[in-house]
Formats: structure tokens, sequence, C-alpha cells
């Protein structure tokens, strides 16, 4: 019978992000290792970190422990440093389960271009992806203001990752595998439609990455997913956004008055379309 284990730690101030990366690299080394069923990391509202790890068995994991290591590895010696006080930990029986993921409503392909990989953004791409979304000037025309700790950006990054209706991919150089510059988005509407949307971390703007990425992306929606009308929603201000839908091949279709409530105040939305006549509306099953 499957067991679960309880984990609960208060840390030393200012360590939080480190002792996060220092986790997901232990919890990955175990999992690889001893065939764990993975574990999860949470911060309480009273500040103290808690883990939720599941096994096939509680004698699964105590042969684990015995016969390796672990506490000689640089990420777990990091994640002891992190920690000001260790509460014992709480081994459970699972007696019913009705704990799953969230998965997307459609597959997200990996596609490449000719400096890029596109694939499925994951939560863990938080921390790359921490620039993007923490910077004022790039949040400005956000819906939301700059985010402050990676932990935010992990949360943020679930409805990417495993929102019913969307399709999101990070985005990375096929020289840097793993670095996630940023993501593109494609999320269903009624009646055949999908509006399209980017995010990307300062440093990669200005080189074209958007513009490649956003392309490979409306091929897919326009070839695969065979939406009859894509489009995008835009500050009026933004205009390096506005510039690249452009690009896009969509076109300026009208204006809607006070239509976001954001933290720079009531802004207006700019609707760009591209429609395909050829993929026509959707007939049902």
């Amino acid at each position: 019978m499957s067991s679960a284990v309880l984990y609960r730690w208060k840390l030393k101030p200012g360590t939080e992000d480190t002792f996060r990366k220092a986790w997901t690299e232990a919890t990955r080394a175990i999992h690889k290792t001893c065939a764990s069923y993975g574990a999860r990391l949470h911060e309480g509202a009273d500040g103290l970190f808690w883990s939720y790890a599941r096994w096939p068995s509680e004698e699964v994991r105590q042969a684990c422990f015995e016969t390796h290591h672990f506490f000689d590895m640089d990420c777990f010696k990091t994640m002891q440093a992190c920690i000001e006080e260790r509460f014992p930990e709480v081994v459970l029986t699972l007696t019913a389960d009705e704990l799953a993921e969230r998965k997307a409503g459609h597959p997200v392909p990996v596609y490449e271009t000719e400096r890029l990989v596109l694939r499925g953004i994951r939560q863990d791409d938080a921390e790359a992806l921490f620039p993007a979304v923490s910077d004022e000037a790039n949040m400005r025309y956000w819906s939301r203001g700059p985010m402050q700790t990676v932990a935010e950006v992990h949360d943020y990054l679930a409805w990417n990752a495993h929102g019913n209706g969307c399709q999101c991919w990070a985005v990375e150089r096929k020289t840097e595998p793993g670095q996630a510059l940023g993501w593109v988005i494609l999320m269903d509407k009624e009646d055949n439609q999908a509006e399209i949307g980017f995010m990307f971390r300062p440093d990669a703007q200005g080189q074209g990455i958007a513009f490649e990425a956003a392309s490979k992306m409306l091929d897919h929606a326009r070839d695969v997913r065979r939406f009859r009308r894509i489009w995008a929603d835009v500050d009026p201000d933004n205009q390096a956004s506005i510039h690249l839908i452009e690009r896009l091949g969509l076109t300026y279709e009208g204006r809607l008055m006070g239509n976001w409530s954001t933290h720079i105040g009531m802004r207006d939305s700019l609707i760009y379309g591209l429609v395909v006549p050829e993929n026509g509306p959707k007939v049902p099953l």
C-alpha cells in the first residue's frame, strides 16, 4: 500500500528561493534513484514550508534512504543550510485518493525553428522566466503588476501549463536547452476562434525571437487546430506588441473602451484579427 510523508521546516530569512531550488534538485534525485512517486513543496500562510512526498510503500522509502547517501549531495547540504528549525516528519498511509492533475485540453507538440525549440511550458520554468514577469517595463501593459518572487511565478504558470482550452509553449534557444526565454500561448474561444498571447524576457527582445516563435504557433493554429479566426488583444500604448502582431499578419479590427482594470488604471484594448476562411466553422461531432 502506498504511503506519504509530510515534512515541515522553518527557513532562515532570505533563503526561500535557494531552498526551493535545492529541494527541487534533491527531489528529482530521489525520484530518479528510487522510483518514488515524487513530491510537492508548499509554503504555509505562517511562512513554514511543507513537503508532501509519495512512495509506493513505507518499506521502499526506508530502503531507499538506507542504501543511498543522499545527504552527502550538495543540494541536500544546501537545503540543510537554509533550515532554521526542522519539525518531526509524519508518515501517512493512503486509504483513498481523489487527487489528480488537471490536463490541458490539447497536447502541446514540440516544434523547432531555425534558432528555437518550442515545447510545453512547465511550472519549473519559473526561475528562467522570472526576469520576464518581474520587470516593471515588461509588465506595464500586462493585466497585473510585476511579480516579486520565483514562487509567485511558479503558481502563476499553473494555468499556462494545465489550463483548460489553452496550449502554451516555452521558447528556448537550441543552444541553451531548458532555459526558457518566454512563452507563446494559444487560447480556445467560442465558434472555432482562438486568442494568441506572448511574453518574453527583456534579454530576448529585439532579436526576432518572439516573431519566430509566434509565427510557428500561428502555423499550428491555422494548419493543425484549423481555427477560422485568430485574434489578439493589446494595449493601445504597447507599440512593441502592436508591431509584432502586425508583422504576424493580424489586422486592426477595433477598439474596446475601458476593457481592462489594471495596476496602471483603466485601459482600452485594441483588437487585431486574422481570418482563415477555408477553415470554416467547426462541425459538431
